[in-house]
Parts: C-alpha cells; sequence; structure tokens
C-alpha cells in the first residue's frame, strides 16, 4: 500500500541528490584548474 509511491519519491530524490553532488564536485575541479 503506497510502497511503490514511496520507492518512486526515494528513487527520484536519490537521482536528483547524485546528480547535485556531481555538478557541485565538477564545479570544484574546474574551480581548482583554473
Amino acid at each position: 500500500m503506497g510502497g511503490e509511491i514511496l520507492n518512486a519519491a526515494l528513487l527520484s530524490f536519490g537521482l536528483i541528490f547524485v546528480g547535485w553532488g556531481l555538478g557541485a564536485l565538477l564545479l570544484k575541479i574546474q574551480g581548482t584548474e583554473e
């Protein structure tokens, strides 16, 4: 009951968090190179 909704919410949140983390990491790498 509602498990699928919770699973989908966790999955989407996880993808957003991973994407944000990768973006921040790339910005850090570019900032140190310049």
